[in-house]
């Protein structure tokens, strides 16, 4: 699917030189959640043209001939607001071979393949639904300085907000395309998304889980990966921004912000992804 690739590859690459993070969570009164993981890039965008701009001229580019850079273009576009719904592309693209959504599943499922395990079957069925619950939003406005791009899912309940990968990670799994080939790169996007968390929500209870990155016995792609993440890390944050559907009670961390009574905010300590100890985040409301 070439949308599909095109998006994984702009998606990581951008996650790649991102610096703020926000997952912002909608908790409706019947249980279900939508989240949106919000990517913002401002503070980079002028480094990342001046360095474009110095190694065009350096290298003396011949523009003619040289195949553009998705998003060197994006970039050079100045205002862009798409909204890409990763599951139309995925049915656009069955509707070209004349399958549906519903003969790609039951063939999926009827097929017998040796060479693939079960468990890594089941993987990649809930990596598929993952992608097709997915929508894109890419924002980039010059003269308003906004650069971000989205990764917004809609879930039935908490449970099937656990069962997937979280947006990064799921994104990682994609790779095949573009900067997620790189060993490097990939290594570097697993510290970026950090461990999965786990959410839970119980009687008027949200909890959030994040465990602690734990580096040990790095590969030789994972040390190079760290040492780059150590240079970036002091510029990226990461933080929670929770809207419940009651007023907020009773919020563990001290620092936590409410907002308009129903709203949380919190910033995750320490380097993204590279957290050196367990993060909990415990919101009770009415």
């Amino acid at each position: 699917m070439k949308t599909l690739l095109f998006c994984t590859s702009l998606i990581i690459l951008f996650a790649l030189s991102s610096c703020t993070t926000t997952e912002e969570i909608w908790i409706n009164a019947d249980g279900s959640l939508r989240q949106e993981v919000k990517i913002d890039m401002a503070a980079l965008i002028p480094f990342m043209k001046m360095s474009e701009n110095q190694m065009s001229a350096e290298a003396g580019v011949d523009t003619v001939n040289t195949s553009p850079d998705p998003f060197s273009e994006i970039i050079k576009r100045g205002n862009v607001d798409n909204l890409i719904h990763l599951g139309t592309a995925f049915e656009e693209e069955l509707k070209k071979t004349g399958s549906t959504e519903e003969n790609f599943w039951q063939q999926f499922n009827e097929e017998d393949n040796e060479k693939i395990p079960a468990e890594e079957k089941e993987a990649m069925k809930t990596l598929i639904k993952s992608v097709t619950n997915t929508r894109i939003r890419i924002k980039m406005n010059e003269a308003e300085n906004i650069y971000f791009f989205s990764i917004i899912q809609d879930f039935k309940d908490i449970s099937e907000m656990n069962s997937g990968p979280n947006a990064l990670s799921m994104l990682q799994s994609l790779g095949g395309a573009g900067m997620g080939q790189d060993s490097t790169n990939k290594a570097m996007l697993n510290m970026m998304a950090g461990q999965t968390p786990a959410y839970s929500l119980k009687k008027n209870e949200f909890r959030i889980s994040r465990p602690v990155y734990t580096p040990d016995n790095l590969k030789n792609e994972e040390e190079q990966a760290m040492q780059m993440f150590q240079l970036l890390g002091d510029a990226m944050q990461f933080e929670y921004l929770i809207h419940f559907p009651g007023k907020v009670k009773e919020v563990n961390i001290k620092d936590a912000e409410i907002i308009d009574g129903n709203t949380v905010r919190v910033k995750v300590p320490g380097k993204t992804g590279l957290q050196q100890e367990v993060f909990e985040l415990v919101v009770r409301y009415k």
